[in-house]
């Protein structure tokens, strides 16, 4: 709780700072934020949309920190998954039984493919998830957009982007007339049972090991290879997820824009989360409230939304340097003298 209050105060001076930087006051920008994202139930409605969308790829990018993973894709990750979503749901005429739970598992998979590529290239040719991850990104986004405008183009439809999904493959709202819906409750649940699977069973103990001695892990029988593409697979089945409830739940239909960055986004949130499913969860509501409240300062205060944009790059950095750091010193501790 220290931990988080610290890197919370420390983002809030470097905004502050950055508001001055940019000729406006920070008081007032603070104001316009928090009015912004928590100013009454349509805005807080709206803060616990952005807190679902950023919650699923944070559970994604933690899941894989936590085998000593470096998962960077789950932008595009979250892009496939809600492609699939999108364009099966516009072709999709059944009941809401079967359409929501069937376009759910489709954006998992989606997913899970896609991280499932860098998963094979770590652990058959031993190439650097980061890079490989960084690359799919790209190739997500040109893909998605070459598909929606191309070979899977909706007839009427002008723009890059599917069409709209029948009221039937939506999901249910939590708040009538707000577009928060149980999708909310889909990533607490699987938060909670992130959770459960690190600290209660066997596969969670060998990805601790496998992330915090690998060397260690590999003499005590566990594969490495299948673990780095495991999990993989399964980072890129939580981001997928997360594309699909965005897609029936947001947006109805799949936009080639339906994210802003949510999944770079997502490994600033899970580094201030500790990697730890339960404080991700505050973590994705603070930069819930940052996501939501962005256009009201800009918009109140004349503060530029980049401002939030700088805030959540700093604090990538910052953090991923820390637990760079960290793991260096902690293999110089452990290597022979």
């Amino acid at each position: 709780m220290i931990r988080g209050l610290a890197i919370g105060l420390a983002l809030a001076l470097f905004a502050a700072a950055a508001m001055l930087l940019a000729g406006a006051n920070p008081l007032l920008g603070f104001w316009a934020l928090f009015r912004g994202a928590l100013g009454g139930v349509p805005q807080i409605s709206e803060t616990l949309v952005q807190t679902t969308a950023l919650l699923f790829p944070s559970l994604a990018v933690a899941f894989a920190f936590r085998a000593g993973l470096f998962n960077i894709g789950a932008e595009g990750q979250l892009v496939i998954g809600g492609l699939v979503a999108g364009v099966i749901g516009a072709r999709l005429e059944t009941s809401g039984l079967i359409a929501i739970p069937l376009l759910l598992i489709a954006g998992s998979a989606g997913g899970a493919a896609w991280g499932a590529i860098a998963g094979v290239l770590r652990a058959r040719f031993g190439g650097s998830e980061v890079i490989a991850t960084l690359m799919l990104n790209i190739v997500a986004a040109l893909l998605a957009n070459y598909l929606v405008v191309g070979p899977l183009h909706s007839p009427g439809v002008a723009g890059p982007e599917t069409a709209e999904l029948p009221h039937s493959s939506w999901l249910p709202a939590l708040l009538p007339g707000t577009r928060l819906t149980v999708a909310l409750l889909i990533a607490l649940a699987l938060a909670f049972v992130l959770r459960w699977v690190f600290a209660r069973t066997v596969f969670g103990y060998e990805l601790r090991a496998v992330g915090d001695a690998p060397e260690a892990a590999r003499r005590a029988g566990i594969n490495l290879a299948k673990t780095a593409f495991v999990t993989m697979a399964l980072s890129g089945a939580m981001a997928g997820l997360g594309g699909a409830t965005i897609v029936t739940g947001v947006l109805h239909r799949f936009n080639v824009s339906l994210s802003p960055g949510y999944g770079f986004i997502a490994i600033a949130v899970a580094l201030v989360g500790d990697l730890d499913p339960l404080r991700i969860i505050i973590a994705s509501f603070a930069f819930g409230i940052l996501q939501s409240g962005a256009l009201s300062m800009q918009a109140l205060a004349h503060v530029p939304k980049d401002v939030v944009s700088f805030v959540e790059g700093l604090a990538i950095v910052a953090l991923a340097a820390r637990r760079f750091v960290a793991g260096r010193k902690q293999m110089t501790a452990l290597a022979p003298e």
